[in-house]
């Protein structure tokens, strides 16, 4: 997070607030699950596994299954091109497909489309096979703001904790948005989220044509 440019946190930024966007969907949508923070799936499994709860087991395992896929792919992609913005257009077009599952009124199939597109987020920042931001989970973030924050007490930068900070914003103004866009427009503002990560995808593309990046 330190050694990345203004342009590239405003990026992340808008990036975590989409995460933030599809998550808060899929958690309306789904009665308690999620698209992008797998931590709280695997823990309703382990639960759902204690109590014999087979439905809560098989829908929480496949949400795992699917952003796992997303993962591998969006490292794929981002191992084979240099661009940045290959991954964009792979997580925009799994987002195209997904709101288009959904508009044929194959909802689960949509949501799980977009659950992988969000383990393919991640590998956006990227360097030596390893992620530099992590867009969609604000655990280890919340823990990096805190921990600068100390080191900006006893001398050290004095505002690289706010960077952190400003990450999990982004990610919790995009689910609050994305919980309001879902109550006045139901699954089908699956295309606002896939649009406007098209969007992205086509000012950070002209940035790199431009000689940008």
């Amino acid at each position: 997070m330190r050694l990345i440019h203004r342009r590239e946190l405003l990026l992340a930024v808008i990036l975590s607030g989409i995460a933030g966007f599809v998550d808060a969907i899929g958690f309306v949508h789904l009665g308690g699950y999620f698209l992008s923070f797998m931590s709280g799936n695997t823990t309703r499994m382990a639960a759902g596994f204690t109590r014999f709860h087979w439905n809560v087991v098989g829908v929480t395992a496949g949400l795992l299954s699917v952003f796992f896929a997303g993962v591998v792919a969006g490292a794929v992609v981002a191992r084979v091109s240099v661009a940045r913005t290959a991954v964009l257009v792979l997580v925009s077009v799994m987002l195209l497909g997904a709101a288009s599952l959904a508009q044929f009124h194959l909802e689960t199939a949509g949501l799980l489309t977009m659950a992988a597109a969000m383990g393919a987020m991640n590998s956006v920042f990227q360097r030596d096979g390893e992620v530099t931001v992590g867009l969609t989970y604000m655990t280890g973030t919340l823990v990096k703001a805190g921990q600068r924050m100390v080191d900006a007490l006893f001398g050290g930068p004095p505002w690289l904790w706010l960077r952190y900070l400003v990450l999990w914003l982004g990610l919790t103004a995009g689910a609050v948005l994305g919980a309001f866009a879902y109550r006045g427009m139901g699954i089908e503002v699956l295309w606002v989220a896939a649009v406007l990560l098209m969007a992205v995808t086509a000012v950070v593309s002209d940035a790199v044509r431009r000689g940008g990046q």
